[in-house]
């Protein structure tokens, strides 16, 4: 095909009056197929970009996801500007049901505005769902059916993680909590990088590439800026966010883990500011005798000996924060182990 293109260019040189340049549209690529054949998306990736900076041709790669971003990016020479990403929106509410009228007849469509906003306007979820009733299932059936696979997804990742992902379960969890605090609401970009990922950008990019989350950017209101908001992956996955979320004993476990975590980050940072403390302390002991030594040296250890006060008081208030969580997390887990055990003796009697 390259050759065919050089050809294509030759002939056409001087001969048309118009930018004839050939697009190439290269779809059926998936976040689960694309590795499927090893090297073969790579290659044609590498091919695209050969014959785009040549320009040979214009290639548009057709996806679900942003899972090739990376590689494409990777082959471009990490030069964004050279990649022109367009992304497109979830359709409305009415015109799900106006695709499902055309499609269905009267008798099935039975769905509710409820289960129009858990299923959302994503193709392939309103595709599933076609396929669902097209076949017999019930409409509330169906959406059960969709809601619990998604479900089942997000509940493995969230217990066992995605391997190779540079995001971990405490941050996927952490990206739940964020994301069902608003009622819907998007959450700005730089409150997800630091709450969830401590600024780690390229845990941030990885969880969008696995469709956990989305990145969508807002004009803001004051000015020309481009604002960033992070939604979930899919309204289905929102709408699995929020059952999670509302899952006492589950909720409980994941936050258990991720005040655990804290707890031990802060931790180890009080462990050093006291160590250096102590340092400090003893120097400043010794020196008292040493009465040839300049004041001014005294004075920098008795700032810095302040300064490490203070970030210890710093650091207490956080951990006293985590660890109320991790003890309201560890008193819900006893309330249910309690229940059980009170269920398992009033059987046995």
């Amino acid at each position: 095909m390259t050759q065919a293109l050089h050809d294509w260019r030759f002939r056409s040189s001087g001969a048309l009056n118009f930018d004839a340049t050939p697009l190439i549209l290269i779809t059926g690529f998936t976040s689960q197929n694309k590795d499927r054949r090893p090297g073969f998306f790579d290659g044609t990736v590498s091919w695209a970009a050969y014959v785009s900076e040549a320009k040979l041709a214009r290639v548009v790669f057709v996806a679900d996801s942003s899972f090739g971003e990376p590689s494409i990016l990777s082959h471009l020479k990490d030069r964004p500007e050279r990649l022109s990403v367009f992304q497109l929106q979830d359709v409305s509410e009415e015109s799900v049901r106006r695709i499902l009228e055309r499609r269905l007849t009267p008798d099935k469509l039975d769905l509710s505005d409820a289960h129009l906003k858990a299923i959302g306007g994503r193709y392939m979820d309103i595709a599933a769902l076609l396929g669902h009733m097209r076949h017999g299932v019930a409409a509330d059936e169906a959406v059960r059916w969709l809601l619990e696979t998604a479900e089942v997804t997000v509940r493995r990742l969230l217990l066992t993680g995605q391997p190779e992902a540079k995001w971990t379960r405490p941050q996927l969890w952490r990206a739940v909590r964020h994301l069902t605090e608003g009622t819907g609401l998007a959450v700005p970009y730089d409150v997800i990088l630091w709450n969830v990922f401590r600024g780690d950008e390229g845990a941030l990019r990885s969880m969008k590439e696995s469709n956990l989350i989305a990145v969508n950017p807002r004009k803001s209101e004051n000015s020309w800026t481009l604002r960033y908001e992070v939604e979930a992956g899919s309204p289905l996955y929102a709408e699995v966010f929020r059952r999670l979320v509302q899952n006492e004993g589950l909720a409980a476990v994941l936050d258990l883990e991720v005040a655990k975590e804290d707890v031990a980050r802060e931790q180890k940072s009080m462990d050093a500011y006291e160590a250096e403390l102590v340092k400090i302390e003893e120097i400043l002991d010794a020196r008292r005798d040493w009465w040839w030594i300049r004041p001014s040296t005294d004075e920098q250890l008795e700032k810095r000996r302040t300064q490490l006060v203070d970030l210890i008081m710093e650091q207490h208030k956080k951990l006293e924060k985590y660890h109320k969580a991790r003890r309201k997390a560890m008193s819900i887990l006893g309330h249910h182990a309690d229940r059980f055990h009170e269920r398992a003796k009033r059987k046995k009697s």
